[in-house]
């Protein structure tokens, strides 16, 4: 009976405790559970047009809230909002809106509360105000009103503007497409000073020209997009006293220069990959991170580091001697922008790695790069080496072994390959030893040795094998071995590829004019008398022998002898005749036209970059008298053309040119003189097309007038005793060249 009185009471003891335990976690849990819902969070943000054109921006709480602390910025736009013990439960912390004037919104937690960025295009007018669990930011309509009166503003300046300017016109409007797939827009202007207002508006390209005329033949809309450029449709139209062309393009991605010569307006518009786009856009700025906004007062800079890596999703390791307060005010910041300023400020560097950074003091990351460059030189000593054997192309292996040793394979002329002897090139593993051709089957050079350089010099620091690489040359086959690591071989390999490439030939045409004109005419008269003899033989008394009466000359003896030499043709005449004497008279004319042309054509082909020259002509001799006797000497008179082209990526060509053009010239005393001509010049012609390098002009005009003193004077008879000598000669020298690109034919590989 005492037993199980006692049974019965300690189940009763035990009953009463586990009532007790239950009783007090079920006030625990009522406790945690009012906690719980005592904690705020922003669960969604709308946007919502009223009337009036004001917007409003309504978030959205897990209960309700007090009045957030409120400030704005005006340049850059923004709106902020401070909720102390809220919460985020938006799945991003950055939202894009572009609507309405907004651009986005951040909501960023940190230190027991939430910030929210109104990220703005202009800052407006605003209210916010509190409804239960809504907070409604309510944006008015300033914004629109300061925008139109700005566009009323613009467009009577340009009214006020184009009244001053003299009425212009457009003659025509071309397109066509570049070399390139760009869209070439031309626009010839009757005055090549035509004001003209260039913008990007809606993401098409606008063009104004104020106070201008267009014909009604242009004043339409065309679609180019058969063409295959970045360009679409080109619209011209007429809008009052002003022209506007609207060019739209394909899509968004594309870059457009316009560039005005001589009465041309051309527009060009290209694609632009969004890979250029962001590495222009780096270039600019170089900070690309999420904006953020962080106010601290005297916090530790591990704190900060943390905010940071929460808001990047990144990790961040922070080295043990990273210590110290910051205070720090930023608005609307990139993150990694506001990174390098705090590391900076406190004399910290990061490295990165992946998705991983590593903060520590300056010191200690360069020490750690220090150690880790020393292992990798470590590990380069003891990789082990591969022999590669590389076929070369089109280039000589020569080329190639010269730039692997860090010498440049280009000679003076540029295209003569450097020597592979051991002052050029000597190149090997440790220990003595030289350099020079292997004999044998191969045929092939090999370098070796431990002189590293030219003529002594050290270019170990141009060099792109290791120090322990080497590479010789198989000049039968062409073919390059090397023998290095595997990752200086795909180097290698990458730099052949990149290089041993076909180049491309030029056809160099020249043409050298020589023209000629000439005119010359003489006239002239000898005036005498003659001895009649009793035979009737006319003879002469003091001209010829008067013993024997030896007919003599018509008018001998000579009384006036203004005669032409060697005259084309001649008139005698008598004049009067008594005791056995006649008079005289004989007129003499000559009178030459010459017309000539001389051309001279040589032709050369060469590669791009490299001088050739071409020479035709022959050797003139000549004697010299010395000491030793007389000797025979050569002097060449030959045309020749020496050219070294350069291939521009437009398609132009830069050439180097001597030009010359020698001949036979007059006889002298001293032996046959040789004419001389010559050109050097270095210009840049377009593919095809004929340049006039230069020319020589001689002219010479002579008229001459042999007369007898008083006689010549005399009226009628006066002529008899003059001679007149006219002449005019022209000479000139013109040199025209024609650079002529060779195209690849569609079969070669």
């Amino acid at each position: 009976m005492n037993i199980k009185q006692g049974g019965f009471c300690m189940s009763f003891l035990k009953q009463w405790s586990l009532l007790r335990v239950l009783a007090i976690s079920t006030l625990l849990f009522g406790q945690v559970s009012l906690l719980a819902a005592q904690e705020i969070a922003l669960s969604s943000v709308n946007l919502n047009a009223v009337s009036g054109d004001n917007l409003q921006l309504t978030f959205e709480m897990t209960g309700n809230v007090a009045k957030p602390k409120v400030f704005h910025t005006d340049n850059p736009a923004k709106i902020v909002l401070d909720f102390p013990g809220v919460k985020s439960a938006l799945k991003k912390k950055k939202n894009i809106i572009n609507a309405g004037g907004i651009n986005s919104y951040v909501a960023v937690q940190a230190d027991g509360r939430l910030r929210v960025v109104i990220n703005l295009v202009k800052l407006v007018n605003y209210d916010v105000k509190v409804q239960g669990n809504r907070v409604i930011v309510a944006l008015h309509s300033s914004g629109r009103i300061a925008r139109d009166s700005h566009e009323k503003l613009t467009k009577k300046t340009l009214n006020q503007f184009a009244a001053l300017i003299p009425e212009q016109a457009i003659n025509k409007i071309d397109f066509r497409r570049g070399k390139k797939g760009e869209g070439h827009l031309l626009i010839f202007l009757s005055n090549p000073n035509t004001v003209v207002n260039t913008q990007e508006n809606s993401g098409k390209i606008e063009l104004t020209f104020l106070n201008t005329e267009l014909p009604q033949a242009y004043a339409k809309k065309m679609d180019v997009l058969d063409f295959a450029t970045p360009v679409s449709i080109i619209e011209a139209k007429k809008v009052g006293t002003k022209v506007k062309v609207l060019i739209t393009p394909v899509n968004k991605d594309f870059g457009y220069s316009t560039f005005q010569t001589d009465g041309l307006l051309t527009v060009e518009v290209r694609a632009i990959t969004t890979a250029e786009e962001e590495e222009k856009r780096k270039k600019k700025f170089p900070y690309s991170g999420e904006r953020l906004s962080l106010n601290f007062q005297d916090i530790e800079i591990r704190s900060v580091l943390q905010v940071l890596a929460v808001f990047t999703d990144l990790n961040i390791v922070a080295s043990d001697a990273v210590t110290g307060n910051i205070t720090l005010r930023m608005n609307d910041v990139p993150w990694d922008q506001a990174l390098d300023l705090i590391l900076k400020s406190k004399g910290l560097a990061k490295r990165e790695s992946g998705n991983v950074i590593l903060v520590a003091p300056t010191a200690e990351i360069l020490k750690l790069e220090e150690e880790e460059l020393e292992s990798q030189k470590v590990a380069k000593r003891l990789e082990p080496l591969k022999t590669e054997y590389i076929q070369i192309n089109y280039a000589k292996a020569e080329n190639f072994r010269n730039i692997l040793f860090g010498v440049s394979s280009i000679g003076a002329d540029g295209c003569s390959v450097t020597s592979g002897s051991g002052n050029n090139n000597s190149r090997g593993g440790r220990g003595g030893g030289g350099s020079g051709s292997s004999i044998g089957g191969g045929g092939g050079s090999s370098s070796g040795g431990g002189n590293r350089g030219i003529n002594g010099q050290n270019n170990q620091q141009n060099s792109l094998l290791s120090d322990r690489g080497t590479a010789i040359v198989d000049s039968r086959t062409n073919t390059l071995i090397v023998k290095d690591t595997a990752i200086v071989q795909e180097e290698v390999r990458m730099m052949i590829d990149k290089l041993d490439r076909q180049v491309r030939q030029v056809l160099i045409e020249a043409r050298i004019v020589i023209a000629e004109e000439g005119f010359a005419q003489e006239l002239g008269v000898k005036f005498g008398a003659a001895y009649v003899g009793e035979n009737g033989s006319v003879g002469a008394t003091t001209g010829s022998n008067p013993n024997n009466g030896t007919p003599g000359d018509i008018v001998s003896p000579v009384l006036s002898n203004l005669a032409v030499a060697n005259p084309y043709g001649a008139l005698g005449m008598t004049l009067a005749s008594g005791a056995n004497y006649v008079l005289n008279l004989e007129i003499s004319a000559l009178q030459d036209q010459r017309k000539a042309e001389f051309v001279s054509n040589p032709k050369v082909l060469t590669s791009d970059r490299c001088r050739a020259s071409i020479e035709q002509g022959q050797q003139i001799p000549f004697q010299t008298v010395s000491q030793n006797g007389t000797q025979t000497q050569f002097k060449d008179a030959s045309i020749i053309l020496e050219v070294t082209p350069q291939i521009t990526p437009s398609g132009s060509v830069i050439m180097d040119l001597y030009i010359t053009k020698d001949s036979p010239g007059d006889l002298t005393p001293d032996g046959l003189a040789i004419n001389t001509r010559q050109v050097t010049a270095s210009v840049r012609v377009e593919d095809g097309e004929t340049i006039v390098l230069g020319g020589v002009y001689e002219g010479d005009t002579v008229d001459i007038v042999d007369s007898v003193p008083w006689f010549a004077d005399l009226p009628i008879v006066g002529w008899m005793f003059r001679k007149t000598t006219k002449s005019d000669f022209k000479k000139e020298l013109l040199v025209f060249i024609t650079p002529k690109i060779t195209k690849d034919s569609l079969k070669m590989r």
